[in-house]
């Protein structure tokens, strides 16, 4: 896809109708939101779609990527969400790609945030830029666009002579950027050598899953006591607690080779599933169910959206059972 001009950005942003186009209907509400506000966006301040943007990296919604390295994590929420609600996880994600700059949405509203003014507390950090779709799609929408490209657009992303590091510098107090960075490196390689270390139980998975909102800790709440449930149904199957997260597991005795099959797995953290598609290959379900679980939203979204995955999950079990 071509950028737009910051005109044509408008006229876009302007055309969309929040019912129609994002909410209403609609299971992929922050779907919507990346793929029709957060992407243009990105793009419009320079941003390459197939270069440079990955998506659903290591959990999170988008990663910006420039030289090779991760750049910018882009975190996207749903549309009534509070967009600093649980600010924190998201420096734990900083920590995790060794990446200070944060960009979060929820589509109404918009900030930029950098873990190198405050490592310890992102909600005690001033965000470097904030705005809301309705201000970006007013009068004074082309002004913004221009802080944003300025602050965020990849020509000028973090350089020395740019407007963004001239930000962090002032308003680093005692500290030179580089001190910062370095101060930052250290931070981030302690919490990965800490998370190998660390295994979840009931007690941490339920305390991760508080970080996120009602809805999307009660719809993993519930997969969680479906996993459970799926244990009383064949003895084959049995719950492992990871350093991430929590899986439903197959072993399959009756084969030359035995082994473990990780068929379902809950990671609390980023709020996330994944079906082991390549482990239920190796299971006689159905085509249909299989297809079904490919297409699965990852992201935990609605209690409607847990209902239809734990829905899916019993129907493969079940065809395990009758098949298998």
């Amino acid at each position: 896809m071509i950028a737009m001009s910051f005109q044509r950005l408008r006229s876009h942003l302007k055309s969309i109708h929040v019912e129609d186009h994002i909410i209403a209907g609609r299971k992929g509400n922050k779907e919507n939101i990346k793929s029709k506000i957060i992407v243009p966006i990105l793009q419009t301040i320079g941003w390459n779609l197939l270069r440079e943007m990955d998506f659903d990296h290591q959990g999170l919604d988008i990663v910006l990527f420039k030289d090779g390295n991760p750049t910018l994590i882009v975190e996207v929420k749903s549309w009534n969400d509070i967009l600093e609600e649980d600010i924190n996880q998201y420096l734990e994600y900083s920590f995790r790609l060794n990446c200070p700059w944060i960009f979060l949405s929820t589509g109404q509203q918009m900030a930029l945030y950098c873990s190198l003014l405050n490592q310890q507390d992102l909600s005690e950090a001033e965000p470097v830029i904030k705005f809301t779709l309705e201000e970006l799609t007013g009068n004074n929408g082309n002004k913004i666009l221009n802080e944003l490209d300025r602050m965020m657009g990849k020509k000028h992303f973090f350089k020395k002579n740019s407007a963004l590091y001239a930000y962090v510098a002032e308003r680093l107090a005692d500290q030179s950027i580089e001190e910062a960075q370095i101060e930052f490196v250290k931070s981030a390689s302690q919490h990965v050598r800490d998370d190998r270390t660390r295994q979840l139980t009931v007690e941490t998975f339920l305390a991760q899953l508080r970080h996120h909102s009602r809805q999307v800790s009660g719809a993993l709440v519930y997969l969680h006591s479906k996993m459970v449930n799926a244990l009383k149904h064949n003895n084959r199957l049995h719950l492992r607690y990871r350093n991430k997260g929590v899986a439903l597991e197959y072993e399959t005795i009756d084969t030359p080779e035995s082994e473990t099959l990780s068929l379902f797995d809950i990671y609390p953290e980023s709020a996330r599933i994944t079906f082991g598609q390549d482990c239920w290959k190796k299971l006689n379900i159905t085509a249909a169910t299989f297809d079904e679980m490919t297409n699965v939203p990852r992201k935990a979204q609605s209690f409607t959206w847990a209902r239809e995955v734990g829905t899916l999950l019993d129907r493969a079990i079940r065809e395990i059972n009758m098949f298998g």
